[in-house]
């Protein structure tokens, strides 16, 4: 069984370097929402809300009373009204988001993630507006080539595909074939320690988004890094030794 195994992780790995040698495009062919809300999740989350759960009411607890976004009040603002708005369909919520993201939004993920999911909210003139503010966060971080910035850059490039011409797709052309195959696995296939702890979390938003969004699976190029990845990962938070 091990073996079998093994041989469909290496015929997994062959047909995604296939893929992308054969020059084949990196295509989004989804719908809005595109960012880790897919009907299924989406399902259970408003099941969440039907049902009062702990979870949805602390959630509910905090956003009607906390301050407004960008105050302090709430850490991720334009995360978290957004997604209130696409759980619960609170207009004013979902306002409140497009409101962070045209004003003192900056955090490229956040505003990509507004954008995706206030999509029915916004007129014309704010879809552009914000469009314009996610091509500009990804020129200006188009040099840093850590995982975070890369994965505002890949949520970016998702949500914009199919509202601006190019920019989007050369993106992920980019990130997949140079940053991901042409860094990032072979490093990882030689062991090198290439993802931080701290970067675990961006990591996997990046892998989720290509994968929900275009059928490329990045764990398809190093999958035995990813078969422990889950428990080093997990065994990196144990505290050290006493002396």
């Amino acid at each position: 069984m091990r073996a079998k195994l093994t041989l469909l992780a290496l015929a997994a790995a062959v047909a995604l370097q296939a893929q992308i040698a054969a020059d084949e495009p990196v295509v989004v062919f989804t719908e809005h929402p595109r960012l880790f809300l897919r009907p299924a999740r989406l399902k259970l989350l408003r099941r969440e809300r039907e049902r009062t759960s702990e979870r949805w009411r602390q959630f509910q607890t905090v956003m009607p009373g906390s301050a407004a976004p960008g105050d302090g009040g709430i850490l991720e603002p334009g995360f978290a009204a957004s997604l209130y708005y696409q759980i619960s369909g609170d207009e004013a919520m979902g306002r409140r988001a497009v409101n962070w993201a045209l004003g003192p939004g900056r955090d490229l993920r956040q505003l990509a993630l507004v954008f995706d999911w206030c999509q029915d909210l916004m007129t014309e003139a704010q879809q552009k507006e914000l469009a314009a503010r996610l091509q500009k966060g990804m020129a200006d971080t188009a040099q840093d080539e850590s995982i975070g910035a890369v994965r505002g850059r890949v949520l970016a490039a998702v949500v914009l595909f199919d509202h601006v011409p190019q920019a989007p797709e050369r993106e992920l052309e980019r990130v997949v074939r140079i940053w991901w195959l042409g860094r990032m696995a072979p490093a990882l296939k030689a062991g090198r320690s290439v993802v931080p702890r701290e970067d675990a979390f961006a990591l996997y938003e990046l892998l989720h988004a290509l994968r929900d969004n275009t059928n490329v699976d990045l764990r398809d190029a190093c999958p035995a890094f990813f078969k422990d990845f889950p428990i080093d990962h997990l065994m990196s938070y144990y505290p050290a030794l006493y002396p």
